[in-house]
C-alpha cells in the first residue's frame, strides 16, 4: 500500500478542517460584530442602513467592506457558527489564493500547499479568520492576492490585447481593495514582487503604474483627512517616534505563545523577548545563507505592509495579515534553494509560530462561548428586573473581555441595552441597579441585593 499523499487532499477542505475550532464558535468575539448585528436587524433588504460610496469624509472610508458586513449580518449573523462558517471560507479563499500566486511565480506545488497550512494556522491569521470583525483585512489581502494573479497574466502574456486585459484587472482590483480598508495604499509597492525575478523592471513599472495612479488619486482625496486622524478619533494618534516599537511587536509576536494579542508584548520579561528576538535572527539567518539580499527583502516587505499602522500608538493582531502573507511567500520563494540546515531552521520557526496560532484559536473559541453565555443571561434578567443592571468581572483578569464585549451596544436582538446595561470594576459606584457578577465561564451569577452608594 502506499501511503496517502498530503497534497492529495484538497486544499480549500484541508484548511476548512484545520480551522473547525473557529467555524464551530457560538458566539462573537467583541462588541463590533454585534454592533453590526443591530444595525442589520431591520425587517427587510430595504431597510438596511448601507453606506454611502461617494461619502469620503470618514476617517474610515470603507464602503465595500461596510456593505458587504452589513448584508453578511444579516444573513448570517443571528446563527454565529453560519457566520464563521462563511468567514473561514473567505480567508480559505485567501490561503487558495496565496498558493495559486506561489505556483504562479514557479514554486512547487507542494511547497506553495504548505505554505497555505502555514498561513492558516499562524496567529496573526488565526486572530483575524476566528474574529468577523476584520472583515476589511480580509477582502483586503483577497484583492491584493487576485490583483496580483492579474499582474502574472499581464507579465506572461504574449499577446499584447491580453496583457492589457490583465493590467486592467489588476487596476480595477486594486481600486477595490481601496473601498475596503486604507492600508491597501501599500500593495501596489507589495506588487513589485510579482515579477522581480525575470521581468524588466521597466515592464514590471509600466503594468503596475496604472494600479499605483489609482493610489495618488486616493491620497488626493483622502490624505487630509487621514493626515488629521488624531482629531477624528484618538485611538488613531499617529507619530513616527512609535515606528521602532511597533515593527519590533510585530516582528516578534508570532513566536512568543501562549500570548493572545500582541499589545503587551514588550512587557513580557526579557527572557520571552530574547527567545522570540532568537527566532527573528533564525529565520533571517537562513534567508541570508541563499544571499544578503533575501533577509533584507523580506525585512523590507515585512515593513511596507505594515507601514500605515507602525505610526500608531499601539498594536494589534489583525494589522499584520497582509504582512503575514507577504512574509510567508518570501520564504516559499527561498525554500527551493535553501539547503538541509536552513530548511530546518524554517521548520522550526514554522512550528512555534503554528503552536501559536493553535492556542489563539482555541482563545478565540472560548471567547465566542463566553460572549454566548453572557448575552443569554443578560437578556433574561433584563425581562426580569426593573432596575438597571451593573455588570462586572468574578475575577478581576475578566474586565477587558467584559469591557470589550459590552462596550457601546444599544441593543442583542430587538432588546434594548442602552442605559439599562452598564459594566464597571467599581461595584458601588451608583444606586438603585442590580448587581451581576460574570463569571470565567460568560454566565452571570446574581449578587444578595441592589447596590447603595457609600
Amino acid at each position: 500500500m502506499h501511503p496517502v499523499r498530503l497534497t492529495r487532499i484538497p486544499l480549500p477542505v484541508l484548511l476548512l478542517f484545520l480551522q473547525l475550532p473557529l467555524i464551530a464558535n457560538s458566539g462573537y468575539f467583541s462588541h463590533d460584530e454585534l454592533e453590526w448585528l443591530a444595525r442589520a436587524d431591520v425587517p427587510s433588504w430595504t431597510a438596511l442602513p448601507w453606506v454611502s460610496w461617494l461619502d469620503f469624509s470618514p476617517l474610515q472610508y470603507r464602503p465595500l467592506t461596510f456593505n458587504v458586513w452589513l448584508v453578511l449580518a444579516y444573513t448570517c449573523g443571528s446563527t454565529p457558527e453560519l457566520m464563521h462558517f462563511v468567514f473561514v471560507c473567505l480567508g480559505t479563499a485567501n490561503a487558495w489564493l496565496l498558493a495559486r500566486v506561489l505556483v504562479a511565480a514557479r514554486i512547487p506545488e507542494r511547497g506553495a500547499y504548505l505554505s497555505a497550512i502555514v498561513f492558516s494556522l499562524t496567529p496573526y491569521v488565526v486572530y483575524v479568520h476566528g474574529w468577523t470583525g476584520t472583515l476589511a483585512d480580509v477582502l483586503t489581502l483577497a484583492c491584493g492576492l487576485m490583483a496580483a494573479r492579474a499582474l502574472q497574466g499581464a507579465l506572461s502574456a504574449t499577446n499584447p490585447q491580453t496583457a492589457a486585459t490583465h493590467a486592467a484587472a489588476s487596476t480595477l482590483i486594486m481600486a477595490a481593495a481601496l473601498l475596503c480598508k486604507e492600508s491597501a495604499i501599500v500593495l501596489p509597492a507589495l506588487l513589485l514582487l510579482v515579477g522581480f525575478r525575470e521581468i524588466s523592471s521597466r515592464r514590471l513599472l509600466v503594468t503596475i503604474a496604472p494600479a499605483a495612479a489609482i493610489v495618488v488619486l486616493y491620497l488626493a482625496l483622502r490624505l487630509p483627512i487621514l493626515a488629521d486622524s488624531s482629531h477624528l478619533d484618538s485611538a488613531y494618534a499617529w507619530s513616527l517616534r512609535y515606528v521602532p516599537a511597533r515593527l519590533t511587536e510585530y516582528l516578534l509576536f508570532p513566536f512568543m505563545p501562549p500570548l493572545f494579542e500582541i499589545a503587551p508584548l514588550l512587557n513580557k520579561s526579557a527572557a520571552r523577548i530574547a527567545a522570540a528576538a532568537g527566532c527573528v535572527a533564525l529565520l533571517l539567518g537562513a534567508l541570508a545563507t541563499i544571499g544578503w539580499r533575501w533577509p533584507f527583502a523580506w525585512l523590507i516587505a515585512f515593513g511596507v505592509a505594515l507601514a500605515p499602522v507602525l505610526v500608531l500608538a499601539i498594536s494589534y493582531d489583525h494589522y499584520a495579515y497582509l504582512a503575514s502573507a507577504i512574509a510567508i511567500a518570501i520564504c516559499a520563494t527561498a525554500w527551493p534553494t535553501l539547503k538541509r540546515a536552513p530548511r530546518i531552521a524554517f521548520g522550526f520557526v514554522a512550528a512555534i509560530a503554528m503552536l501559536h496560532g493553535i492556542i489563539v484559536m482555541s482563545r478565540v473559541h472560548a471567547v465566542g462561548v463566553i460572549q454566548r453565555n453572557l448575552y443569554e443571561d443578560l437578556t433574561v434578567d433584563l425581562g426580569r428586573s426593573p432596575l438597571p443592571l451593573l455588570i462586572s468581572a468574578a475575577d478581576p483578569s475578566d474586565a477587558w473581555l467584559l469591557g470589550r464585549l459590552l462596550y457601546g451596544l444599544d441593543t442583542y436582538r430587538g432588546v434594548p441595552f442602552g442605559e439599562r446595561v452598564r459594566f464597571s470594576e467599581d461595584v458601588s459606584a451608583r444606586p438603585a441597579e442590580r448587581l451581576l457578577w460574570m463569571n470565567r465561564d460568560g454566565h452571570l451569577q446574581p449578587d444578595a441585593s441592589p447596590l447603595t452608594p457609600h
